[in-house]
């Protein structure tokens, strides 16, 4: 079962798959195009993410 939360980046509740996309193309692991897509770019989702309380990496 997908978990969603709330994505103050998006400012929106997503599902956890699209927050592991961001943070995968954020960190240079992976890159589905995702930041371009929702024409966010890196900077701006660096300064989000890292402060979220669901980062996916953090856990």
């Amino acid at each position: 079962m997908e978990e969603d939360y709330y994505c103050p980046l998006l400012n929106k509740v997503i599902e956890l798959g699209l927050c592991m996309d961001i943070n995968y193309e954020r960190e240079k692991i992976a890159n589905f195009n995702i930041l371009t897509e929702l024409r966010i770019n890196k900077e701006e989702a660096d300064h989000c993410c890292t402060k979220c309380p669901h980062h996916p990496f953090n856990k």
